[in-house]
């Protein structure tokens, strides 16, 4: 049985074995980034090589500030899928909004558990979460195709839609922005 986790120092180390390992196998483009692009701004990159080494050091000072969030799933004492969960405002990559909407992005699920709901029980938990954090409203940009490609990280538009988000424009060729609000 899979359990879900919020991101903490405590647990911290088993989210970067994760991404130093297993997280990437099907999509190893990816590897190394320890989900610091989108909380990268200018200033933290002008004049760095995006190493995973700095990537990893960037998200050890992230996950100590509580500028990077989100959630684990572990089963039993390994991790097996992250999603990343903000304050839509910290993923500085992405047009600032309103301080009581969060965002979620980067769904990474461990090879052997994809396919099982992992995805959507780290979503479900993330709801429920920033819902108790007092954010009002979630946002994200799924792929609008629900295949497997190295653009699905950002999760299936289908689970986004079960899960009572509403269906806004497309942003490029490939995402489409998902809006739910959490209260009235």
């Amino acid at each position: 049985m899979v359990v879900i986790r919020p991101l903490s120092e405590a647990n911290q180390e088993g989210f970067l074995s994760f991404m130093a390992s297993k997280a990437f196998e099907t999509n190893p483009n990816w590897a190394g980034c320890f989900c610091q692009f989108y909380l990268d701004n200018a200033e933290d990159i002008e004049g760095f090589e995006l190493t995973a080494e700095r990537n990893r050091a960037k998200a050890c000072e992230r996950i100590a500030s509580g500028t990077m969030r989100g959630y684990l799933a572990f089963d039993g004492n390994e991790v097996v899928g992250w999603v990343a969960a903000n304050k839509a405002n910290n993923f500085t990559q992405l047009p600032p909004t309103s301080d009581e909407t969060a965002r979620i992005l980067c769904f990474v699920i461990e090879p052997e558990h994809q396919g099982q709901g992992v995805a959507t029980a780290l979503l479900n938990f993330a709801i429920e979460d920033l819902s108790d954090q007092g954010f009002k409203s979630i946002e994200a940009a799924p792929q609008i195709d629900d295949g497997f490609s190295s653009s699905g990280y950002r999760g299936k538009l289908s689970m986004f839609v079960k899960a009572g988000f509403e269906q806004g424009p497309s942003i490029d060729d490939r995402h489409v922005l998902v809006h739910r609000q959490l209260t009235e």
